[in-house]
């Protein structure tokens, strides 16, 4: 098989004569064409709706130049992009790299300086896409570790605080408390104890997900979401919740300790920002796409416009101030679900309680 078949370009040239030429070149180097724009504007929308893995285009096109249309390529679908031009100056090379050019040609066409110009091009694309690919990791990374700094610095930070200031008073003052007062203070020291240690595990979990290599499994969801109301059963009971839930679930792709704990923050908010009494409905509705909606609707307060935007952002807490987080719990949810290929979002209205939900790939239509 020629080593150009499976690579497919778009010719931008509103010279018919021109544009037949560069198809000839093409195809006697073995290379497939898409189609062919003869305006700016086209050859943009054609790079979108047929994806070819190259354009070649010329610089003088009707209402959008070669120029203009490459960096709205770029912004609107990455494809590598070489300009036609019949004159080369040091202003035009500058302009096409800073719009994402990445080659061009002079006329008259030579076939072998566009098979030389198109194999530098795509190899200068991957390389772009590349760099973008470790940028994007790197921003993660950067992320988490604000996210860890941010942590230490104040949600450890502030209880830490607290178990250092009780110690001292009971070791240098106990004598001047009733038992009754230090046994407050002891069960103060070590409810804070134990959210420390929460926010702990929550970053070891948060870290987890980035760094370990799991393989999604098929989910006995009933036994998830269980495992998650058992982990909460004193939250439930001190909430007097009235929860409801399916009494059979369909089969998903995941990783059960990384879904349960989606599904204990997701119980976990609800019960903390839900109305009183809460009343929380779990379901699941199957999509068209083959992935699994999961969901938990609340009554609660419901959720502005912007407080959704933000919700699932590092640090975003709920604006109730009758409650307290450190606001990993929601970011951790988006991460785990991301990672299973699947996404996360909300649903509200103001006054009209909130339906949190993330996907997962679905198995098969079999009920378990």
């Amino acid at each position: 098989m020629n080593a150009h078949e499976k690579v497919h370009a778009l010719i931008a040239e509103d010279d018919y004569l021109v544009s037949e030429m560069i198809w000839g070149i093409l195809r006697e180097l073995g290379y497939e064409v898409a189609g062919i724009a003869v305006t700016g504007s086209q050859a943009v929308e054609m790079t979108a709706s047929l994806r070819p893995n190259i354009v070649i285009m010329d610089i003088q096109m009707p209402d959008l130049d070669g120029i203009a249309a490459a960096q709205q390529i770029q912004e609107c679908c990455p494809t590598p992009v070489i300009i036609l031009t019949a004159h080369e100056t040091p202003g035009l090379v500058e302009q096409a790299g800073q719009s994402g050019v990445h080659g061009y040609l002079l006329k008259p066409l030579d076939s072998r300086e566009m098979e030389r110009a198109i194999t530098i091009a795509l190899a200068r694309f991957e390389d772009m896409m590349a760099l973008r690919r470790v940028n994007a990791q790197l921003q993660i990374v950067n992320e988490e570790l604000d996210a860890f700094a941010h942590t230490v610095a104040h949600d450890l930070q502030s209880p830490l605080g607290l178990i250092t200031g009780f110690s001292e008073v009971l070791q240098y003052n106990s004598v001047q408390f009733t038992e009754e007062k230090r046994q407050e203070i002891l069960s103060t020291i070590t409810r804070t104890a134990y959210k420390m240690s929460r926010i702990v595990d929550e970053l070891l979990l948060l870290s987890g997900v980035r760094q370990m290599a799991v393989k999604p499994v098929p989910l006995d969801m009933f036994q998830v979401v269980n495992e998650a109301r058992q982990r909460l059963a004193n939250e439930i009971d001190n909430a007097q919740a009235n929860m409801t839930a399916p009494a059979t679930w369909p089969m998903a792709m995941g990783y059960a300790s990384w879904v349960e704990e989606v599904w204990v923050n997701y119980l976990s908010n609800g019960l903390k920002y839900g109305g009183r009494p809460s009343s929380l409905a779990l379901g699941f509705t199957a999509q068209a796409d083959g992935m699994i909606r999961f969901w938990l609707r609340d009554n609660g307060p419901g959720l502005s416009p912007t407080e959704q935007e933000n919700l699932f952002l590092p640090f975003t807490k709920l604006s109730q101030a009758h409650t307290k987080g450190h606001g990993l719990g929601l970011s951790i949810v988006r991460r785990i679900v991301e990672r299973l290929g699947g996404a996360v979002g909300v649903e509200s209205e103001v006054g009209a309680g909130s339906t949190f939900w993330f996907t997962l790939p679905g198995v098969s239509n079999e009920i378990i």
